[in-house]
This record gives C-alpha cells, sequence and structure tokens, in this order.
C-alpha cells in the first residue's frame, strides 16, 4: 500500500513539474516588441537564426500569426507569439527557464 502512494505522489510531482504552452505564454514576457515586418516574415527570421543555434523548436500557426515552441525535457521551455492584427506585427517571447533566454532573445531583437 505504502509503495502505490509512494509511487502514485512521484507521477503526480512529475506531471505537474511539466509546462504546457499555454503555462508558458501565460507568463510576463522577456521580450516583446513591434515589427514592420509580417508575422510570417519576422517568424521565419527568428526560426532561421535559432535553427543556426541549434535550437530545437516546433512551428505552429495560431490566429492570426504564428508559434515557435521551445521544448525541454520538462516540457515547454520557451513560447515565441508573432501575431498581426489591425496592421502591427506584434510579439511575445516567454519563458520558463532563464538559462535559454539570452540566447533566444538576441535572435527575437535582431529580426525586429
Amino acid at each position: 500500500m505504502k509503495v502505490r502512494t509512494v509511487l502514485s505522489l512521484t507521477v503526480l510531482a512529475a506531471l505537474t513539474a511539466c509546462a504546457n504552452v499555454k503555462d508558458v505564454r501565460d507568463r510576463d514576457p522577456v521580450f516583446y516588441g513591434s515589427s514592420q515586418r509580417s508575422a510570417e516574415d519576422y517568424t521565419n527570421c527568428v526560426a532561421e537564426s535559432w535553427k543556426n543555434l541549434g535550437v530545437d523548436f516546433q512551428r505552429k500557426e495560431v490566429r492570426n500569426g504564428f508559434e515557435l515552441i521551445v521544448q525541454g525535457s520538462m516540457g515547454v521551455e520557451a513560447v515565441l507569439t508573432t501575431t498581426h492584427w489591425k496592421g502591427k506585427t506584434e510579439t511575445r517571447l516567454s519563458t520558463r527557464i532563464a538559462r535559454r533566454d539570452q540566447t533566444i532573445i538576441e535572435p527575437a531583437n535582431l529580426c525586429l
């Protein structure tokens, strides 16, 4: 009985530690900005830069734009959301793990 309880608590703790896209997206952004580029052009620029840096990510279409999602061993580490709305392209980058911040912020800033 005790083994089951310990095992259940361990599994629950592991699942709780895993972050999903919504969890990370809802955090305060570590970077945000506005670009004259279209959402697709800006996302392509950041994606190419991240690829050259060896950052592993997935690209996903969202309403009026795109997201780049960086996965880690404990779930989602970062989410870059770029949307075009009322003639403006806005981007915001939220991360869960601070060690990744500068590596992925710099290309996001340079692509503006």
